[in-house]
């Protein structure tokens, strides 16, 4: 897995944030989806606004219900 980490990017930039929300959803391991958080985490301090940390959670806690 090839994660897209990017240092400045609008918060809006939707096609990322998709992208990193699949990836997280279709991780296999729990490093993967460590990796996948930690990256959106440095988005989240990079890029203020709407957590992409949150829409990960909530994605996930979604593919469970």
């Amino acid at each position: 897995m090839s994660l897209r980490l990017i240092s400045s990017a609008p918060s809006s930039d939707a096609a990322y944030r998709t992208g990193l929300i699949a990836s997280y959803l279709n991780a296999r391991s729990s490093q993967e989806r460590l990796a996948i958080r930690n990256e959106a985490l440095i988005y989240d301090k990079t890029n203020p606004g709407a957590s992409l940390m949150d829409e990960l959670l909530d994605a996930r806690l979604g593919d469970v219900a």
